[in-house]
């Protein structure tokens, strides 16, 4: 196991491991729930944080998160599916769960 990323999102964890899942790249997320330990231990330790469970996939994993963060700056989009608009947070349709970029 190698360790991606650390950040204090949660949120933003979690939607790198959900990318990370849906290319069927293996990882898992440390510390998700440690957080309420905050101010008894050191705020690093209690950071959410990204593991690659085979180090072979650190190329194609920093891959899909340096895709991820682009796609999140080029702003509004449609989905190809189902045609309804979408804020540029999400890379899933709310409507039909269809990814930003397929056709």
């Amino acid at each position: 196991m190698i360790r991606l990323c650390q950040s204090d999102s949660a949120f933003t964890i979690q939607q790198y491991y959900d990318a990370l899942q849906a290319q069927g790249i293996g990882c898992l997320i440390r510390n998700q729930f440690i957080s309420g330990a905050a101010g008894d231990l050191p705020i690093q330790d209690t950071q959410p944080e990204l593991w690659l469970m085979d180090k072979d996939d650190l190329t194609m994993a920093k891959k899909v998160l340096n895709e991820l963060s682009s796609d999140s700056d080029e702003g509004e989009w449609v989905c190809s599916s189902c045609n309804e608009p979408q804020e540029s947070a999400f890379h899933l349709c709310w409507q039909c769960q269809q990814p930003r970029n397929s056709a």
